[in-house]
């Protein structure tokens, strides 16, 4: 069986200065991640008039 890649951006959670990958959520509505030290959450919706950028900053 051959598995399709997940869509993901990058993303730089500044609290615990980590790089995470944002994988695509079921809905298809948002990338989320999640910090592997805190636990902070981020999610980046998916809009029309959105970004081009594959990565993002967390505060």
């Amino acid at each position: 069986m051959k598995r399709t890649p997940r869509e993901f951006v990058g993303v730089y959670f500044k609290c615990c200065r980590v790089y995470v990958r944002a994988y695509l959520n079921k809905e298809k509505t948002a990338f989320v991640a999640y910090c592997p030290k805190c636990a902070g959450k981020m999610t980046i919706e998916i809009r029309a008039d959105g970004s081009e950028s594959r990565f993002f900053q967390a505060q």
